[in-house]
């Protein structure tokens, strides 16, 4: 998905309202390198290559290392929002990655039909653990928007999370 994006794309608006594509693009190079400083692996992420995509990659890989620890699930994550355990913080990592993911083809003109296996999880996951303290001004999701029920999982999880799916 960001490989098809021009640099022209970088300043549009996104549907996170406040930010653009390049600001998106931040949010989730910058969680993924932060994965591996909550689970105390390093105290600053290495330098980030130059590319987008390169800088990308580089920080997934290190989140997914992170993870892939034997301990990782059950290892605590000091997050901002406090101690997490791995089992808990990978799904809320997955459910940002897919739906920025989402974000970045609706603001780019790309296909919003992403992986429906994982979307379909994610979807079930999100609907027991995202209630209505998450949702609202200043916090993590809007308030769930309508979705034609022939739309895509993909499309179903935005539209749960707060997105406007068109």
């Amino acid at each position: 998905m960001l490989a098809n994006i021009s640099p022209e794309q970088l300043s549009a608006p996104t549907p996170c309202s406040q930010w653009t594509v390049a600001d998106l693009i931040e949010h989730v190079v910058g969680g993924n390198e932060r994965v591996g400083q909550w689970g105390g692996r390093y105290e600053q992420p290495p330098p980030r290559p130059d590319s987008l995509v390169e800088a990308h990659r580089a920080a997934a890989s290190a989140a997914q290392q992170a993870f892939a620890r034997p301990d990782a699930m059950v290892a605590v994550f000091q997050l901002p929002i406090g101690p997490v355990p791995g089992s808990v913080f990978i799904g809320m990592r997955t459910t940002d990655l897919l739906t920025h993911a989402w974000d970045l083809a609706a603001a780019t003109g790309q296909s919003t039909d992403l992986d429906p296996e994982l979307a379909i999880y994610l979807l079930s996951l999100t609907h027991e653990r995202v209630g209505p303290d998450f949702r609202g001004p200043a916090k993590f999701f809007g308030a769930e928007r309508d979705c034609p029920a022939d739309r895509p999982p993909a499309d179903k999880l935005a539209a749960f999370l707060g997105r406007t799916v068109t």
